[in-house]
């Protein structure tokens, strides 16, 4: 319990102060492993994910849920990483105009499938396999999401410049990662390079936390 109030304590620390962080990283310079879809099939079908189904879970996807809408009533969404559908679950109550979900595990969208297969609608709610990498598609949307999935994929800059043909004017991405030192990372160069919205940190009931936060190009 120490250990995990001392680890809380440093990561919450390092969301103002960098350094701090860097210097309690073991391995300063190892970026997250590159996506591997067989390995996240196997996760889903062992159920690692499901959690994120449940009320408990599910407060960061929540937030999220409210800024996005906050900035636009029934908006277009494209979320990337969707997985099973968490948070498609947290923005439904919002009745958005257009969903669209892609995931580069088959698995995951055949489980988001199968689950809100009363929901799916083709062009208003649709759930794809994608590499969130380097996903293409014509539709515009009002906001594009990275749940829980940002660190794996590749430079934010790059992404984010891939994914603004697909942001309406005044649109905007959202994001949400566990608070740790090595995603506090990635955190700090996508606020280099863009104006943040809103952000927030959210606790769980266990003792850990998540980030919240919209923005947009620096720009745009």
């Amino acid at each position: 319990m120490a250990y995990l109030r001392w680890r809380r304590f440093l990561e919450l620390t390092s969301l103002d102060h960098p350094w701090v962080g860097e210097m309690f990283m073991r391995r300063r310079n190892e970026n997250p492993a590159a996506p591997d879809a067989e390995t996240w099939d196997k996760a889903y079908k062992e159920g690692v994910y499901q959690r994120l189904l449940r009320s408990e879970q599910r407060h960061h996807h929540r937030l999220l849920a409210g800024l996005v809408t906050e900035h636009c009533a029934r908006p277009r969404i494209l979320e990337i990483g969707c997985g099973e559908g968490a948070f498609y679950d947290a923005v439904r109550p919002f009745s958005p105009a257009r969903y669209l979900g892609a995931d580069f595990s088959p698995q995951s969208i055949d489980m988001a499938n199968a689950r809100l297969a009363g929901d799916l609608s083709p062009g208003k709610v649709d759930f794809v396999v994608g590499d969130g990498r380097a996903f293409v598609t014509d539709e515009q949307f009002d906001a594009i999401v990275f749940p829980e999935c940002i660190e794996y994929l590749g430079d934010p800059d790059e992404l984010f410049a891939h994914y603004a043909r697909n942001l309406a004017p005044g649109g905007l991405f959202g994001v949400t990662q566990w608070l740790g030192l090595k995603p506090l990372r990635t955190w700090r160069a996508i606020k280099a390079s863009t104006d943040i919205v809103d952000e927030a940190v959210v606790n769980t009931p266990w003792g850990g936390a998540w980030q919240v936060w919209t923005c947009r190009r620096r720009g745009a």
